[in-house]
């Protein structure tokens, strides 16, 4: 639809998908999965050198399981 300008620009539909959202479509994604209970691990909290939980799981990680992630 235009309003009788020739220069105007056309309207661009918005696309409401991300980049994420299409990597979880295609089963990939940014995020690892949690060594313990393979969901996503978007955090770690480290509360000491040898205390690390995985989130939003909340699964404790080994300072092994830290390096991997």
């Amino acid at each position: 639809m235009t309003d009788g300008n020739p220069d105007a620009p056309e309207p661009v539909a918005a696309d409401a998908s991300t980049d994420a959202d299409a990597a979880e479509s295609d089963g990939h994604s940014s995020f690892p999965p949690c060594p313990h209970c393979d969901d996503r691990v978007v955090t770690v909290t480290s509360r000491g050198p040898m205390t690390h939980v995985a989130g939003p799981c909340g699964c404790r990680l080994t300072p092994r399981d830290v390096r991997r992630l």
